[in-house]
């Protein structure tokens, strides 16, 4: 199943994506891209503030996304959200306290640098600051397919870590390549 240029999830995956996201006041995405999942969490949450890290026009996917993201999140401040956005590396230090300085977080997203060492850099960036934390792209390739998706291999040690207790779900939806797990605290 290819994904949506914009809202690039297994649909069964984007739905548990919402449902998780429920009840949230405070959400924070890490790879907003376009923004309009950002938007859904957003929402279906009906969250007071909304934060973003983006570095955009990165890639084929999001060659063309920063004026698109920019355009959402002022949306977002049009419904009278609090809404901020963060251009930039999101292992930018800079970034990483202005992020903090408005957190603490019900929801994170991270969705960003699927590299081993940067989704890594995410979580322990980021993962503090939130209550519940959310990773895309969690199955492995197989053989032939994109080798750069790394964040199964964070994934597998979270799992290991938190083996034994209920601070951890992973869903996958049928015939998905990407898949979604959380963490709780």
């Amino acid at each position: 199943m290819a994904a949506d240029k914009f809202r690039p999830h297994h649909p069964e995956e984007l739905e548990k994506l919402l449902s998780w996201c429920e009840g949230a006041n405070s959400i924070l995405e890490i790879g907003s891209r376009y923004g309009f999942v950002l938007m859904d969490l957003a929402r279906r949450s009906n969250a007071k503030r909304v934060v973003s890290v983006d570095l955009p026009n990165v890639g084929d996917w999001g060659n063309d996304s920063e004026e698109t993201l920019k355009n959402n999140i002022q949306a977002l401040k049009e419904e009278g959200r609090d809404a901020h956005l963060f251009l930039g590396d999101s292992k930018d230090p800079d970034i990483i306290q202005k992020v903090k300085s408005l957190g603490p977080y019900d929801f994170i997203f991270i969705d960003g640098d699927h590299r081993y060492e940067g989704v890594c850099g995410d979580w322990r960036n980021y993962g503090l600051m939130g209550d519940a934390v959310v990773f895309h792209d969690i199955v492995q390739p197989k053989p032939g397919e994109r080798q750069s998706l790394e964040v199964w291999r964070l994934w597998e040690i979270i799992k290991q870590i938190y083996d034994g207790t209920d601070c951890i779900t992973e869903f996958i939806g049928k015939d998905s390549k990407m898949g979604i797990g959380r963490v709780v605290s």
